[in-house]
């Protein structure tokens, strides 16, 4: 048995057939010339895989964290041999996956299960039964192109793979088109050494899901495939008026470092599957989900900044680089409900999409610089840094002040202080009332901070649907998007001037619109001033 650790990152890809081909051509070049210039030591080859996965049709091996593979492999000029291979339960950390694995030479692509070791059988396996019930659930095949690294004392393999996966019977076949960078021997330090290199010329994204999971989806896509041939894994990101954001599931028993380091690991996977989502389907809702991402990962750090070094905190000054990037979302996607609202009430369509497209134009990023920024050298470094610090959690200097709390004791402290500090603004609303979208931007500040630290301590003191929890945060919900349209309509009226003739239907109806928020405001303020705060109120 071996421990594969190794970094996965899916490459970002041409749109068009024959793009692609020319775009395989230039990464291997990249690779080679780029080791080349760094004058590393490495040998280079090219092999075609095609790996075969199987389970019963209950799934009974996945159901055990186990994937059985049978993997037949090709170099040029010689004949196909086979080997079968067994994976164990293991852990993905941001793209570094670590599995024990069992490999056996095998004639075929027929696996063996008795030729495995009776020891990675739970006692009540029936190997014989078993075997008797595999079936084949799906394969991939796939050009392999390996660079085999020498570096300080250790040796890395950087795999290129580009194929797809396919299931029997079923048309679909997703693409496969990544890098895996995996240590054979020595110090991982070599690992991240050899990915910052790739960083700096290759167009990447963390990798969350293997090729098998790929398999497992399109399987369970195949067989609903008569009800929905079109169906996809990814939805196309539409959502509802507020973004669901997964809240961090912390312990009791959780030390403070640990509650930390678990929660930048939760929020960093979300990051990465948020990205994915994005490349998938590109959408304001699925970017407005990588911008929660980054804010929650930020509010980690400043919650536990006592026990950070200095080091570890200067990684906020990149969280915040590309949290002021995303910073125009919400008001993008404020307007894009806006103008549709004014497209349904007024029957005014043209003047919504040409106000909308201006907009859009001149204000905010479009698709292509998104995704060239989330693929891009300084994002997939600082999503590294993070990886790197998880990895050392347990090894975390102490922190520079001594804090005796409890993890519900420092968390209902710091919920009470950003609960106090925001009742004060609220509070100030009925003294002064505001004049101005800006005058609500300190309450904006406040009502975000509070809400994120919500998501990371709420589990701590009552279950994630506990209407007693949702009843006390939906006003904060309901007056940070008030703001948000406020802002939107800001925006909209000032773009008026633009439009080829004047639109006084419209602006009269952004008019009206920013009289009925500012009441709404007033109302939801008085209301969030009566909630009791739930983590007072509950053991």
């Amino acid at each position: 048995m071996v421990t594969e650790i190794e970094l996965k990152y899916s490459l970002f890809e041409q749109k068009s057939a024959s793009d692609k081909l020319a775009t395989t051509k230039q990464i291997s070049t990249t690779i080679t010339q780029l080791l080349c210039e760094q004058q590393l030591t490495f040998s280079q080859q090219e092999k075609y895989l095609s790996n075969y996965y199987f389970d019963t049709r209950e799934l009974a091996l996945q159901k055990n964290k186990i994937a059985l593979r049978t993997r037949g492999t090709q170099c040029v000029g010689k004949a196909m041999c086979f080997e079968q291979t067994i994976k164990t339960s293991g852990t993905v950390i941001a793209g570094l996956h670590q599995r024990p694995e069992y490999n056996i030479d095998i004639e075929n692509n027929k696996p063996i299960l008795a030729l495995f070791p009776q020891t990675i059988w739970q006692e009540s396996t029936d190997v014989d039964q078993l075997q008797h019930d595999l079936i084949e659930l799906f394969s991939t095949h796939f050009t392999r192109q390996t660079w085999l690294v020498s570096l300080d004392n250790a040796q890395v393999e950087i795999a290129f793979d580009s194929g797809e996966v396919a299931c029997e019977s079923y048309n679909h076949k997703p693409r496969i088109y990544e890098i895996e960078l995996e240590l054979v021997s020595g110090d991982s330090q070599a690992l991240f050494v050899l990915t910052k290199l790739l960083f700096s010329q290759l167009a990447l994204r963390p990798g969350q899901l293997t090729k098998a999971a790929r398999g497992y989806a399109l399987y369970h896509q195949s067989l609903t495939a008569n009800v929905n041939a079109k169906s996809k894994v990814i939805d196309n990101g539409k959502t509802g008026k507020h973004i669901v954001v997964p809240v961090i599931n912390l312990s009791k028993s959780h030390q403070l470092v640990d509650a930390f380091t678990y929660g930048i690991e939760f929020c960093l996977t979300h990051l990465q599957h948020g990205v994915d989502r994005y490349v998938a389907a590109p959408s304001l809702d699925n970017l407005n989900n990588i911008s929660t991402q980054l804010a929650l990962l930020n509010q980690g750090f400043s919650l536990f900044n006592t026990l950070l070094t200095d080091n570890e905190i200067a990684l906020c000054n990149e969280l915040n680089y590309f949290i002021k990037i995303f910073d125009w979302v919400d008001n993008a996607h404020g307007i894009e409900a806006l103008t549709s609202q004014v497209s349904v009430t007024q029957h005014e369509t043209l003047v919504s999409e040409t106000l909308t497209a201006t907009l859009m134009q001149k204000r905010y990023l479009n698709e292509s610089q998104i995704l060239a920024l989330l693929h891009g050298e300084r994002f997939n470094q600082l999503q590294l840094n993070l990886l790197t610090l998880l990895l050392k959690k347990n090894t975390l200097n102490p922190p520079k002040k001594i804090n005796t709390l409890s993890l519900t004791e420092f968390a209902a402290q710091h919920l009470t202080d950003n609960n106090k500090a925001l009742t004060r603004e609220l509070a100030q609303w009925h003294k002064e009332p505001r004049q101005s979208v800006n005058d609500y931007l300190i309450a904006y500040r406040l009502l975000t901070r509070a809400l994120l630290s919500t998501h990371w301590f709420s589990t701590l003191f009552a279950e994630p649907e506990n209407d007693i929890m949702i009843k006390f945060t939906m006003p904060w919900f309901d007056i940070k998007q008030s703001i948000v349209e406020l802002q939107s309509l800001a925006v909209l009226q000032q773009s008026l001037s633009s439009l080829p003739t004047p639109e006084k239907k419209l602006t009269q109806w952004l008019v009206n619109k920013s009289d009925n928020l500012t009441e709404a405001l007033e109302q939801y303020s008085a209301k969030a001033l009566t909630m009791k705060p739930y983590w007072l109120d509950l053991p």
